[in-house]
């Protein structure tokens, strides 16, 4: 019997839990931008249509109008662009989020490990020391 002895492997589970943990956190930033981005240009969309619907009111050249259409098209084409990324951004947060949940699992494992191996081993010494002391105790009464 003797205490754990992984300490070691625990301290790096440690640390690829702690990484996991910054790469969620780096990858949740991210998608926390590009849906802002993202919110933006489909801000900017509305603005547009806006824009347009006002301009075909005040009855504008239709130069203006094909040039409010164009701007359109590169706008939705953007926002289309940004919600696949988005998207992706999204499944890579999940991916980061069980490999951060794995790392986790496999931490606590070890510190149980380590708890029952330190328990058994307290155990395994306070048994020892009481056959000693009963030893003890068998030699002093028998002067």
């Amino acid at each position: 019997m003797k205490p754990f002895a992984m300490d070691s492997v625990l301290k790096y589970r440690q640390q690829l839990e702690d990484a996991a943990r910054q790469e969620l956190f780096k990858a949740q930033e991210k998608e926390t931008a590009l849906r802002l981005r993202l919110r933006e240009a489909e801000e900017e969309l509305e603005t547009l249509y806006r824009n347009l619907e006002q301009e075909r009111r005040d009855a504008t050249t239709a130069e203006r109008l094909i040039l409010y259409e164009r701007r359109i098209g590169i706008v939705r084409e953007r926002v289309a662009a940004l919600a696949d990324k988005v998207a992706g951004q999204q499944e890579r947060v999940r991916r980061r989020r069980r490999h951060l949940l794995k790392a986790s699992q496999e931490r606590k494992v070890l510190e149980k490990l380590r708890e029952q191996q330190n328990r058994n081993y307290r155990n395994h010494l306070e048994k020892k020391e009481a056959l000693m002391l009963d030893e003890i105790a068998v030699l002093f009464h028998e002067r």
